[in-house]
């Protein structure tokens, strides 16, 4: 089955998440059978770019990873240490920190609540540079790429990147390339 690709400000091209996210899933099981042959699964997802000066997506929403058959969020690698931004202004409703690479879950994270009540989640950080209470706008630095939590790399690096997962109000996934958009629009 042929997976079509939608043209994006943003990321160049991009599986079209909301009508495409079935075939993205089988792609990234075919990824995964070709990755225990030894061919990288990226070749999957050609060219789905990179978010302004953040990095390359590895796993756009609707995709899938080792540990879900549906990720609810956008994947963007890097190295260690790559400094992230907020992509909506809130506030910092939570931050948990003391975790190390191969830890259950995400990791060291921050949690902002925009004006909207929809909650945006910055996972696997190296180091969080903000406060429960801080209020933060478009472009504030967070904190700091990372690996910690449960991460892998299919290629060989340390598996640095960031999770970004946003939930509204009644905590159900949305598709975060909005915001990803509105905070490139405001950066250009």
């Amino acid at each position: 089955m042929a997976i079509k690709y939608k043209e994006n400000k943003l990321f160049g091209s991009v599986l079209e998440a909301s009508a495409l996210a079935k075939q993205a899933g089988m792609a990234s099981r075919r990824a995964r059978q070709k990755n225990r042959q030894g061919i990288s699964p990226t070749a999957t997802y050609p060219s789905l770019g990179t978010v302004s000066n953040l990095g390359s997506v590895t796993t756009p929403y609707g995709g899938s990873t080792r540990y879900e058959k549906f990720h609810p969020g956008i994947d963007i690698a890097n190295k260690i240490g790559t400094p992230i931004n907020a992509f909506t202004g809130g506030k910092v409703t939570a931050v948990q920190t003391g975790f190390k690479q191969g830890d259950k879950g995400f990791g060291n994270r921050v949690i902002v609540q925009d004006a909207q009540g929809n909650k945006h989640f910055y996972s696997h950080l190296y180091k969080a540079y903000v406060n429960v209470g801080d209020i933060v706008n478009p472009g504030s630095v967070l904190g700091l790429m990372g690996n910690t939590g449960q991460t892998y790399s299919t290629s060989g690096g340390t598996g640095s990147h960031l999770d970004y997962r946003v939930t509204d109000l009644w905590n159900k996934y949305m598709n975060p390339a909005a915001f990803l958009n509105k905070y490139k629009n405001i950066n250009t």
